[in-house]
């Protein structure tokens, strides 16, 4: 019991924590609304009965179909959003709803993995920090995606609830499509028998929320399209260069895999417009029409960065290694969610570090916890041959914080238009 009542005051102090820092972080902001707030506008659709938008000028990436504007990304946030948009109307600032649901998934966090340096990190040594922060309909997705995959971890791995892990999985997807190739991840989780004894063995508790998400997903777009496997990315309101690119290969392509590799792998930050022979090589189809001689000085590369740049700390996914299932099921989890997203049109646009990587948070959350763990940890996690040590993995989560605190302060003044804090 004493146990119990010391994780939920921890996870609380870390709710409670981020909280604070991330409505400083946000300064003038915290009240107002984002370069992007598609969502109160869906949401304010919603309540009103319709599916398209509310024509408000801002129409970057939305969609253009017989005359009415929708918006591409899914639907789940915004019905998050319906009991604030009821009560503030459309301009109910989507910022403040950002703060309160990233303080939520360090919450969240802290409770589900117990280790104050990864819950650290998660906060604010990642694009966390600024998903939380910024608003925008492009973060506040991924946001909503990541707590509800946090929380599908806690109810597959923390309680072994078949029902409930598929409920908040199902969300997760509704949020992310992304991580519905990560479901094995969470079948490993809950040591599924389907592996072992056959059909007969599934659980359907799990899978019927899956196929209910699938369902939602079919009717939402046929409602807007007519049709239920059309996403409508061929309506999109873009960047010319992207729509180009959207034409002739299609959104998901093994032709963009090379750029977003190298993106995520290799892509270092802009010293005097300065871009590798191998960005403009690979990623020509999002460079093209910029001025880059016009840049001056150092910063970070809007494209985004390789993630062991921008995130040192990820560098310690090396010791993540071993044949016991959670390890097995984190790595496949974190590949399969990661194979759609090599294979899309875009990078991830205006970002700092690489910000696709968050929606396999879940996965390198649960494998980071493994590299960290030590022999007085409260929660069973398997030991491993190799550990780092203590002194290294501190400086690399502490070096990670500080970077992306730099990552922030530039991406704040590139979404508001005026430097922190606002």
């Amino acid at each position: 019991m004493f146990k119990t009542k010391t994780v939920a005051w921890d996870a609380g102090v870390a709710f409670v924590v981020a909280l604070l820092i991330y409505g400083f972080a946000a300064g003038n902001m915290r009240f107002e609304q984002s370069l992007a707030p598609h969502y109160t506008n869906l949401a304010d659709s919603l309540l009103q009965g319709r599916l398209n938008l509310t024509p408000t000028g801002n129409f970057y990436d939305l969609l253009d179909y017989q005359n009415k504007v929708y918006l591409s990304s899914p639907p789940l946030p915004a019905v998050l959003m319906l009991p604030l948009v009821l009560l503030g109307g459309m301009g109910f600032s989507d910022i403040l709803f950002s703060i309160v649901l990233g303080a939520l998934n360090v919450g969240l966090v802290q409770r589900v993995f117990r280790n104050g340096w990864l819950t650290a990190l998660f906060a604010f040594g990642t694009p966390h920090l600024y998903f939380s922060t910024v608003g925008t309909v492009w973060f506040q997705a991924q946001s909503v995606a990541i707590g509800f995959g946090v929380l599908a971890v806690f109810f597959a791995w923390r309680k072994g609830s078949w029902g409930w892990a598929g409920i908040c999985w199902a969300c997760a997807i509704l949020a992310r499509p992304t991580l519905a190739f990560g479901t094995p991840f969470v079948l490993m989780l809950l040591w599924a028998p389907v592996w072992v004894d056959g059909l007969r063995s599934i659980n359907w508790r799990f899978f019927a929320p899956l196929v209910a998400a699938v369902g939602i997903y079919a009717v939402y777009n046929f409602a807007r399209f007519g049709s239920p496997t059309d996403f409508g990315y061929s309506h999109i309101i873009g960047a010319p260069n992207l729509s180009a690119a959207i034409e002739q290969y299609g959104s998901f392509h093994p032709y963009f895999a090379w750029c977003n590799g190298f993106v995520m792998l290799a892509l270092p930050p802009q010293l005097l417009g300065y871009i590798p022979p191998d960005a403009l090589r690979f990623c020509g189809h999002l460079l093209d029409g910029l001025d880059l001689e016009s840049v001056g000085g150092f910063r970070p590369n809007p494209l985004g960065m390789s993630l062991l740049l921008a995130t040192p700390a990820f560098l310690l996914l090396a010791w993540a290694q071993g044949r016991h299932r959670l390890i097995i099921g984190s790595w496949l989890g974190l590949i399969g969610v990661m194979t759609p997203i090599v294979l899309l049109h875009n990078t991830g646009s205006l970002q700092f570090g690489y910000r696709y990587f968050m929606d396999a948070s879940p996965m390198w959350l649960l494998l980071l916890a493994i590299v960290l763990n030590r022999s007085d940890s409260e929660i069973e996690l398997p030991a491993l041959r190799w550990v780092p040590q203590r002194g290294l993995a501190a400086t690399l989560i502490v070096l990670s914080v500080l970077i992306n605190i730099w990552g922030f302060l530039w991406l704040f003044g590139e979404f508001t238009g005026v430097p922190w804090p606002g």
